[in-house]
Parts: structure tokens; C-alpha cells; sequence
């Protein structure tokens, strides 16, 4: 065979060179555009929100516990001598898809020592609480803040489930999150409202304060809804109180 013949077979040794070369080529080719397709992808990519979910660090927590509408428990902030704000704020949950509610059912209002694990995300803060920890102890309650009311709103964005999203998953929202939400918030898990024009968070509750049955927002979980509510402030929590029967999906 002429040894300057592009043509190859494969009991020879060798292809020849302008073969080899060509083939070289394409190969890197490939290799580049697969590279560029990966670093696009990813690239493309929401970005991973700033939470975090201290698992398996146990931390020591003192506060007055809250038990409407959502367990809280309020932590005097040390130093700040500013009424307005000298306390801060912890949502509680219990272990797994649950609510804390009978943790807590016997401590409402006192003064208590427990520990858990540290769940937070832009400026809001929740506790994993370990069953059995909490003991009332002798200092006297914090002085509960005034609920101040900030006046009516329509808004529109996304019920999601606090623990999830504050850093237990990431993302825990949008509907690859709907069912693992779904679950948890039939657990008792506080719902939150997320606005999607600022990302505002607001803890939802019925019009009378108290806590929003499941069943009152279960088919408008992890979808774009139009919410209108009136919205209350206690301390740094913000609640956003509806009637749900007013819940709309919305068409973005």
C-alpha cells in the first residue's frame, strides 16, 4: 500500500498521518465544546441561597418561649439596651417534618433553658429543638414586644415551609420542593410567604392571629399565588395574616 494513502485499515499499525491528525482534531474539538457546555450549565445555574442548617451542633438557647402562632422563643440580645431592639426572635420546629407545638405546650410564656441545632437565613433564624431539653429557669420572662400593625397589602410570590428554606434544603422551594413541602407543612412546619419582588419573608397566619390550618393553603403550596393580607410586626417577625379563601394562583 502507498504509505501517503489517507485510506486505513485496521491491521496496520498506524493511521496515517493526516488521518491521525484529523481525528486529533475532531477529538479536541469535542472535548473543548464539552467543557463549554458544562461551565454554561452551571453557569446558568440559580445560585445556592445563603442558608445554613448546623447539623449535629448542639447549641444552648435561654428565652421566653411563644407558643401562638408559631413557636418562638425570645432571646434578649446581649448588650443592646434600645427597647425596640434588645430581643431577637427564633422560630422552633421539632426534629424531622414536625411542629414543635408539643414541645413547647407546657413552657407558653416562662422563661426556659433548651438546646438544638441553629437553622438561618437572611436575617431570619429558626431551632431545631432536641426533645427534652427544655427547663424552665429562674430569670424573669423578656418583656414581650408590642404587635405593631403595618397596614394591608397584595402581594405576590410563594407559600413555601419555613425549615426547608431557611437552610435545611437547598433550594427548598419551587416545585422540585413541593412535595418534601407539602409533607412538612402537614406536620405542622410554619408556612412562609416569600414576595418574589423583594424575597420578603413573612410567616402566614389566619385573620384572628392564630395559626393557618394546612388544609386552608395546601393547593397553593410552592406555586405563584396573589396573597392580600394585613401585615403585623412583633419584634423582628413579620406576619402576614389572610383570609384564605382569597388566595389566588397567579398567572407568572
Amino acid at each position: 500500500m502507498n504509505g501517503d494513502s489517507d485510506f486505513y485499515v485496521g491491521y496496520l499499525p498506524q493511521a496515517p498521518s493526516s488521518l491521525r491528525d484529523f481525528v486529533r482534531r475532531v477529538v479536541c474539538a469535542l472535548g473543548l465544546l464539552g467543557i463549554v457546555l458544562a461551565l454554561t450549565l452551571v453557569l446558568a445555574q440559580m445560585p445556592f441561597a445563603n442558608s445554613y442548617f448546623e447539623f449535629g451542633k448542639q447549641r444552648d438557647f435561654e428565652g421566653t418561649l411563644i407558643a401562638e402562632p408559631y413557636p418562638e422563643l425570645i432571646v434578649r440580645r446581649a448588650g443592646e439596651v434600645d427597647p425596640a431592639r434588645n430581643t431577637s426572635a427564633y422560630l422552633l420546629v421539632a426534629p424531622g417534618k414536625h411542629s414543635a407545638d408539643a414541645l413547647v405546650r407546657d413552657f407558653a410564656t416562662k422563661q426556659v433553658h433548651l438546646q438544638g441545632q441553629l437553622i438561618y437565613r437572611d436575617g431570619q433564624t429558626m431551632v431545631e429543638v432536641e426533645p427534652g431539653s427544655i427547663q424552665p429557669v429562674g430569670s424573669p420572662a423578656a418583656r414581650l414586644r408590642e404587635i405593631r400593625e403595618l397596614g394591608p397589602v397584595t402581594l405576590k410570590g410563594e407559600i413555601v415551609e419555613s425549615k426547608c428554606y431557611l437552610g435545611v434544603m437547598n433550594p427548598g422551594q419551587g416545585k422540585v420542593h413541593r412535595d418534601c413541602a407539602s409533607r412538612c407543612l402537614s406536620g405542622g412546619i410554619p408556612p412562609l410567604f416569600i414576595s418574589s419582588e423583594n424575597g420578603r419573608q413573612y410567616l402566614l397566619a389566619a385573620k384572628d392571629g392564630g395559626s393557618l390550618p394546612y388544609s386552608a393553603f395546601k393547593d397553593f403550596i410552592a406555586e405563584p399565588v396573589n396573597i392580600t393580607g394585613e401585615v403585623v410586626q412583633r419584634g423582628n417577625t413579620e406576619f402576614l395574616r389572610i383570609n384564605p379563601t382569597q388566595l389566588r394562583h397567579s398567572s407568572e
